[in-house]
């Protein structure tokens, strides 16, 4: 059980108390009135405006052509900070970038992404290639096998047949 059943007991009491219902409706109420919701977690707005304000300095401390969606980026995750598939202070709606090698600039990036996918290729079509070499192999196993069963058995069959030459040959 999660809760212990005193707990629940007075827990059942509480929100069966007149003065706990009308709080609740009363709440629903203000909820519905609400046009903005408050979709931070428990960071409060006082503290997002602070990092607002803070990326807005960093980004006007720079030269109007430094002024790029890179250099936001930047700032973006040195003042928010950055985990892998999370885009923090943005919530769960947002998509985070596609992550960036640090120090690799955005055209060498894309050649080492497409570099990547054309490797990705090669191994799977060389990959393809082996299996079918192997299943070749196989078959030419198998073939082999049938072939030295077909050479023991006509080698048997000659056997038998030049023994019973001996012997014929022997009798007088």
């Amino acid at each position: 059980m999660l809760v212990e059943w005193p707990v629940w007991e007075w827990l059942c009491h509480q929100w069966a108390r007149d003065e706990f219902k009308k709080m609740s409706d009363q709440n629903k109420e203000n909820r519905r009135k609400q046009k903005v919701n408050h979709t931070s977690g428990r960071t409060l707005f006082v503290v997002l405006m602070e990092r607002r304000n803070e990326m807005v300095q960093k980004m006007n401390a720079k030269e109007p052509e430094d002024r790029t969606d890179e250099a936001v980026a930047t700032i973006f995750r040195e003042v928010l900070g950055h985990r892998s598939g999370y885009s923090r202070g943005m919530g769960h709606s947002v998509m985070p970038e596609s992550p960036k090698l640090p120090g690799v600039p955005n055209e060498e990036f894309e050649h080492l992404a497409e570099e990547n996918a054309e490797n990705r290729k090669n191994a799977e079509y060389y990959q393809n290639r082996l299996k079918e070499i192997e299943c070749g192999f196989m078959a030419m196993r198998d073939h082999m096998r049938e072939y030295e069963e077909c050479v023991n058995i006509r080698m048997s069959e000659v056997e038998t047949g030049l023994e019973s030459q001996r012997e014929t040959r022997t009798i007088p």
